[in-house]
């Protein structure tokens, strides 16, 4: 698990502060440009937004990843 799917699941278990909350509720709102902007800065956090948004399991996979950690 890399730094950005980390910081992903601490917003989705309503653990992060207020920076990485609104940063990934800013994320979850932005259309194609404005998330490919905010990549610039934070690729590993928009990948997991991403992966999250498309990829079958990949939430599953990361929620069992983090339990064991």
């Amino acid at each position: 698990m890399n730094k950005g799917e980390r910081k992903l699941v601490e917003f989705q278990y309503g653990m992060s502060g207020s920076f990485y909350n609104n940063f990934f509720k800013a994320a979850f709102n932005a259309d194609g440009y404005n998330l490919a902007r905010l990549g610039v800065g934070f690729p590993e956090e928009i990948e997991a937004v991403k992966r999250f948004r498309g990829e079958p399991n990949y939430w599953q996979d990361l929620e069992k990843e983090f339990k064991t950690v």
